[in-house]
């Protein structure tokens, strides 16, 4: 079994363990329990993307009375976050120099 089926059977196992009684189809499992597994994994992926980008002060964050943080683009590093995508969409960035722009 190569990486990405080891992946996805360590994500069905995970499932089941959380579900013990579930069941279901390949066509099932496919849609709802993998999807719900990286789900949980793109959350954590997108919450650390977002700390980074507003710790260098690309994004700004704004709580709301509801309780919950609402963010968008930090509209002072605008023309440095064009500029960077640019060059990352262009391919010009190299591995060492792909980190987004900093403060």
């Amino acid at each position: 079994m190569g990486t990405s089926g080891r992946r996805t059977a360590d994500e069905i196992l995970a499932y089941l363990v959380e579900h013990p009684d579930a069941q279901d189809t390949l066509e099932g499992i496919t849609e709802w329990w993998l999807l719900e597994q990286r789900l949980r994994g793109a959350v954590t992926e997108v919450d650390g993307a977002l700390h980074d980008l507003v710790a260098n002060d690309l994004l700004v964050a704004r709580q709301c009375a509801d309780g919950r943080t609402y963010y968008g683009l930090n509209r002072a590093k605008e023309r440095e976050i064009r500029r960077y995508l640019r060059n990352v969409q262009s391919g010009e960035e190299t591995d060492k120099n792909s980190s987004t722009p900093q403060s």
